[in-house]
């Protein structure tokens, strides 16, 4: 089918934020100055070959840069785009204004990772921008109102490179999939591990665009699962290829529903078991999938096109006019957010750690008390795989117009438990007995302030590259201490790796944090099977993600302990490393946790053969070591770390008939760390040999 044409061609500056060889910049004019940050090429892509120019990283002078630059001969500009996402900061330049032109953000990702809206909108505020464009997350905009920005747009995809491929009537019946998986893609590697398991015939690979739309256009499904609720470039790259769509069902805010109108132009899943009934559905009955795909591949073609977004745009600014479904309208939160923007912090506070958790956790369990403001739960009604609970007196969204929507209510006094408790400090004082359910706490004052909130870690992550084993790219808290960690475990190595102990096939790591020492192990034993257990909310966060990176690992969220048992829990202030059971200086906030007996657990599990065991639980070492005496001699090594005298003696004492001490770090004479290897596996030819033998 024929491409459609622009129909402007003004004077662009588009200022680009990635690589421009894996997504190319949009192509607003034929008259145009394409700026890409210089970026580090990570991939093999080269789709763009228009000339570009270079700029800094991060925040630089846009109008100093041009206007230096000598191979830039018409400065003057008719309009000023700039691309941005508060994810990666890496272009954020200032001084737009100063070309005396309209200025655009484009916005990109806000939908995960360290303050992606809060970040974002600082930005478009200090510099200004005369017009706002979100292309993944319209259910956003209403932030960027309410921060008292104007002219604010939802244009789907507008940044997508467009790959189509001719029709394609008969199919192979394969599902076919697209994209990266492992840390980064918590849920969408869930469901590729499910469909796997349930073997249906899936395709599953990474490719360029023109492999990817031959794959879509020649297989009857094509799965698409959004990084975060966000409505992804997939959507359209799937239907551009004339590929027959089955993505996750969007909030009704996210604009999916009306632009795609599910079960006409493509078919949508909620949970685990809808994807792989509706797979089922469509191999069994291919002309449904096909006929869909068809009616979707024309609309694409005549309405969906980028170039059409473009258009949208371009006479928005210079016209005036813009579409309905692309404006703030359709959103039903709009006033009221704008009339709460008083309360934009605590609300943001709030809701971008609960967007976190749902980027990782399949359902999230939200329990709200009945005196908080209305628009926070207004704010959280866009994360469509949030279960909202709310008290059985719940009457504050009586006179909100938003759509229906499901809540479940709950007595005050109930045994469950949930992930998120959001409440006033009144409600709070009257039901103390309700902080210790939950994982993450978040507590208002009387003016609706966040006096306390266990979740703001969530917000502070980076990105450690391991320099020995290229690829593997682990999520860790930005704080002091866990860099201390890591310097501990990677670069002094305080699990010594024993090189002459065979055939290690499966380690078990509890008290696993973040997954830090899983990795370290799965550099030096490729493919052994990591089992890791783990139960403060915030390291299962990250644990989970690194699990999926460290591959072949299995993140189980409990603690053992010597018996089947309740216990409070502190999490650690500094870190996650130092939450125990027993409190001290370095911990904090108390939950209740279920822990359970090691040896009955591990049972279950059919955990029978471990090679290695690491135990690192703050003071419960030996009561789980206890717990598996009848285990200890198959153990090959087993890395401790005590703390207190007493228990470096009884473990010692544990450990004698079956281990023999063979390296340690005592840090002071309470605490230190130690490795016992099985006598079995002792080197023959150890050159230390015991005094007088």
């Amino acid at each position: 089918m024929e491409k459609p044409q622009l129909r402007y061609h003004p004077r662009v500056l588009l200022s680009w934020e990635v690589d421009p060889g894996h997504v190319p910049p949009i192509i607003f004019s034929n008259n145009q100055l394409t700026l890409c940050t210089a970026y580090q090429k990570r991939y093999d892509f080269n789709y763009f070959t228009e000339p570009h120019l270079l700029t800094p990283v991060g925040s630089y002078d846009i109008y100093e840069f041009v206007n230096q630059n000598e191979e830039i001969e018409d400065k003057s500009f008719d309009l000023v785009v700039v691309w941005s996402s508060a994810v990666t900061e890496a272009n954020m330049p200032y001084n737009t204004k100063k070309f005396g032109c309209p200025t655009v953000l484009l916005v990109g990702d806000t939908h995960h990772l360290s303050y992606p809206i809060s970040n974002l909108l600082t930005y478009a505020l200090l510099e200004g921008f005369d017009y706002i464009v979100s292309s993944y997350n319209r259910q956003h905009l209403h932030w960027f109102l309410s921060a008292g920005l104007r002219n604010i747009a939802w244009l789907p995809l507008i940044s997508m490179y467009t790959v189509t491929h001719e029709w394609v009537e008969d199919r192979a019946e394969a599902v076919a999939f697209v994209g990266q998986l492992r840390g980064f893609h918590p849920r969408r590697s869930r469901l590729i591990k499910s469909m796997r398991e349930h073997h249906v015939p899936l395709i599953a690979k990474t490719a360029d665009r023109f492999e990817s739309a031959k794959l879509y256009a020649e297989s009857l499904v094509s799965f698409n699962c959004s990084l975060n609720g966000d409505f992804n470039l997939r959507n359209l790259e799937i239907i551009s290829a004339g590929g027959f769509l089955l993505t996750d069902r969007l909030s009704p805010f996210s604009g999916l529903d009306e632009y795609l109108s599910p079960g006409f132009y493509c078919d949508t899943y909620t949970s685990e078991s809808e994807l792989l009934e509706k797979i089922s559905y469509y191999l069994s009955n291919p002309r449904s999938a096909i006929d869909i795909a068809k009616k979707a591949y024309e609309k694409f073609h005549k309405d969906w096109h980028p170039v059409h977004r473009i258009n949208d745009l371009l006479n928005w600014i210079y016209n005036g006019f813009l579409p309905d479904v692309y404006s703030l309208n359709s959103d039903a939160r709009t006033s009221l957010s704008l009339s709460q923007s008083g309360l934009a912090e605590t609300r943001l506070a709030i809701y971008e750690p609960i967007q976190e958790i749902h980027r990782v956790e399949e359902r999230v369990k939200v329990f709200i008390s009945g005196d908080c403001p209305e628009v926070i739960l207004a704010d959280l009604l866009d994360l469509p795989r949030l279960d909202l609970y709310l008290p059985k007196d719940f009457t504050f969204l009586k006179d909100v117009n938003l759509p229906s929507f499901n809540f479940n209510l709950a007595n005050n006094e109930t045994d469950d438990s949930w992930d998120v408790l959001i409440t006033d400090s009144n409600f709070l004082e009257q039901n103390k007995h309700l902080a210790l359910k939950f994982k993450f706490l978040f507590v208002l004052g009387d003016e609706g302030q966040l006096l306390y909130s266990n979740a703001e870690r969530l917000m502070k992550v980076r990105l450690l590259r391991l320099s020995d084993k290229p690829g593997l790219l682990l999520r860790i808290y930005d704080e002091d201490s866990m860099n201390y960690v890591v310097e501990e475990i990677f670069n002094r190595k305080c699990y010594p790796i024993l090189d002459f102990v065979p055939d290690v096939q499966v380690i078990v790591d509890i008290g696993a944090n973040i997954g830090l020492a899983s990795a370290y192990f799965r550099m030096y034993y490729p493919d052994a099977s990591i089992h890791c257990f783990e139960c403060d909310p915030s390291a299962i966060h990250l644990l989970k993600q690194n699990a999926l990176e460290i591959g072949n690992c299995q993140v189980h969220p409990v603690g053992l302990y010597s018996d089947d048992v309740d216990k409070v829990f502190y999490t650690g202030l500094q870190t996650t490393t130092h939450g125990s059971i027993h409190k001290s200086l370095y911990s904090g906030f108390p939950r209740l946790i279920e822990l359970k007996k090691a040896s009955s657990y591990l049972d279950g599990l059919d955990l029978n053969r471990i090679d290695i065991l690491k135990i690192d639980t703050e003071g419960c070492e030996l009561q789980i070591l206890k717990t598996l005496f009848d285990r200890l001699n198959r153990i090959k090594l087993i890395y401790l770390e005590f703390h207190s005298e007493e228990d470096r003696r009884l473990i010692d004492q544990l450990l004698g008939s079956t281990h023999i001490l063979w390296r340690g770090n005592i840090l002071d004479g309470h605490r230190g760390e130690v490795c016992y290897l099985n006598r079995n596996y002792v080197p023959c030819n150890s050159p230390i040999q015991p005094l007088g033998r």
